[in-house]
């Protein structure tokens, strides 16, 4: 019997090894890090994505703006191309001179010797008996106001006719360079070029009414002037008329209340 049994130990111990082997050692990675790391990577993979479609946008964006500028142009390089420009600062200014300004510098004396360039008979300085006449100059500074008005809307139109004239060939330049625009751009600026005429045109036309205006207002003021002094003139000789008529009353009174009788 203890024969037996120490062959049966024996037995088993040799199996035992036999028995491991058959079961190899197997190293598991931690799940949540996994996931964690596949999370990644769908979301890198997200990113990726989301910048190749904003990349092939960009590129129809500048497509697309490639094809605009070579209908319209480019409107930087159409400005320099151009090189219109309108017949210099001066255009704007203005010509002529302001009521407010003319009135500081009539002069009487010179008003009684202009002729109008000899469209009028100048003043004859002598009394019609011969007699040497001198008159009060100061008395003819609304007379002076009138030429001196005159001349300044003279000078006006004539400025001013001269510079719209040179600006209605520069826009018919304008306008034949529009029918002949390369491209919308240009077309654009040709357009704000002859838009830009037409206001200086009109500038210069409010400035020649504004000339007349002053000579129409300034004889109008001469006309009130004269009338209100008639006016006074009229109530002045009215009440010394009445002063006289008063005091020739007493004056008679008295010579009626103090006569003595003829015998």
């Amino acid at each position: 019997m203890k024969t037996k049994f120490l062959l049966f130990l024996i037995l088993i111990m040799g199996l035992a090894p036999l028995a491991r082997a058959q079961y190899p050692v197997t190293v598991v990675a931690d799940p949540i890090a996994v996931q964690n790391e596949v999370a990644q990577i769908a979301k890198w993979t997200e990113s990726i994505a989301t910048l190749n479609q904003q990349l092939q946008q960009m590129q129809q964006y500048v497509a697309l703006a490639q094809q605009v500028k070579g209908y319209i142009g480019d409107p930087a390089a159409a400005a320099q191309a151009m090189g219109l420009q309108l017949l210099g600062p001066q255009l704007s200014q203005s010509v002529g001179q302001l009521t407010s300004t003319i009135s500081q510098t009539v002069n009487g004396a010179q008003a009684l010797e202009n002729s109008g360039a000899q469209l009028f008979t100048p003043i004859n300085f002598k009394t019609p008996s011969g007699l040497t006449m001198t008159f009060d100059p100061s008395q003819f500074k609304a007379f002076a106001a009138i030429q001196s008005q005159d001349s300044n809307v003279g000078s006006v139109i004539q400025d001013t006719i001269s510079r719209i004239t040179a600006l209605q060939h520069q826009k018919a330049t304008t306008l034949a360079q529009i029918q002949t625009a390369p491209d919308q751009s240009t077309v654009q600026k040709l357009t704000a070029q002859a838009a830009a005429i037409d206001g200086q045109v009109a500038a210069l036309g409010q400035q020649q009414q504004t000339a007349t205006d002053q000579i129409v207002t300034q004889s109008i003021s001469n006309q009130n002037n004269q009338q209100m002094k008639a006016q006074a003139a009229n109530q002045a000789a009215d009440h010394e008329l009445n002063v006289s008529l008063q005091n020739f009353m007493q004056w008679e009174g008295q010579i009626t209340s103090d006569r003595t009788d003829f015998q």
